[in-house]
């Protein structure tokens, strides 16, 4: 069976789509979590996203979602202490 378009693992072009201008080093540990870019795209909607994402959705960042938004929250404390 053939893998839907969406259920493809993000590429480093569709993360920087996803997310802009970021490090190489960022890219990689995405790419590593073999998240899709839809799952990308959820995890940075969460980084900036209030309790209500949750409340309102019922959704919670679990599997890749969550790995990712682990990641972003990492490199976004890391860019805080600099």
């Amino acid at each position: 069976m053939a893998k839907h378009l969406e259920e493809k693992p993000v590429t480093g072009t569709e993360v920087r789509r996803i997310l802009g201008p970021v490090e190489d080093e960022l890219v990689m540990s995405i790419i590593a979590t073999g998240a899709t870019a839809a799952e990308v795209a959820e995890a940075f909607e969460w980084l900036g996203a209030d309790d209500r994402m949750g409340t309102d959705l019922e959704r919670t960042r679990r599997g890749r979602v969550g790995a990712v938004y682990e990641i972003l929250v990492r490199d976004y404390e890391e860019e805080e202490e600099r």
